[in-house]
């Protein structure tokens, strides 16, 4: 059903959204301490008390531009999945897409404050789940037989490469380093038992022997 918006709330939901958006810039930059009603509204050129119109405390502003953020994610995420795309080409598409250093900081900002704030720890929770739902459709996607199982080491993995990527700015891992790690998770898991204890049996072997 096609919800139709009068002027007023079109402004509305506008004002609303440059909100949401500089949220997420200051978390980006400062963590949730950066975050202030007047902040967030000075950056989205606001009047000072329009925060406070929409978004009760920090937390619940800071609740809802995560979910933004994760949404605008799986939303181009889901575009990649194509019946002509394989395995491989998913992977190297992925891994190249998921290199965004603003939305990196703004997320592991809120996972760790979620580790002092309990009122993130639902949503924070919600966004784990959702990233964990998007593996499992994506590796669906390219025929994984086991994709539920292997969504949350591929989620685990994105995550350790995206405070790889912000710990070391210098010198920080290319989208090419993601793709080869998550080639050879993919392979892991295309393994059959057999396969798997074999390679398994011949890590064990001495080299000196």
């Amino acid at each position: 059903m096609n919800i139709v918006r009068t002027p007023k709330q079109e402004r509305s939901q506008r004002r609303r959204d440059a909100l949401l958006q500089a949220a997420a810039e200051l978390i980006a930059e400062g963590g949730l301490h950066a975050v202030t009603h007047r902040a967030v509204a000075a950056r989205a050129g606001l009047p000072s008390s329009t925060a406070g119109y929409f978004f009760a405390s920090i937390n619940d502003l800071a609740a809802e531009a995560l979910r933004v953020r994760v949404r605008q994610t799986v939303n181009d995420f889901l575009e990649l999945i194509d019946p002509a795309v394989d395995a491989d080409g998913l992977t190297n598409a992925v891994g190249h897409l998921a290199v965004d250093r603003q939305v990196e900081l703004a997320q592991v900002s809120l996972y760790l404050e979620a580790g002092r704030n309990p009122a993130l720890r639902g949503p924070v929770a919600e966004a784990m789940e959702i990233n964990r739902g998007l593996a499992e459709k994506l590796l669906t996607s390219v025929g994984l037989p086991n994709a539920a199982a292997a969504s949350s080491a591929f989620v685990a993995l994105f995550q350790g490469f995206m405070l790889q990527h912000l710990a070391t700015p210098d010198s920080p891992p290319s989208p090419d380093d993601l793709v080869d790690a998550l080639r050879a998770l993919l392979a892991g898991y295309l393994l059959t038992e057999d396969e798997r204890q074999n390679l398994q049996q011949r890590l064990r072997v001495d080299p000196t022997a």
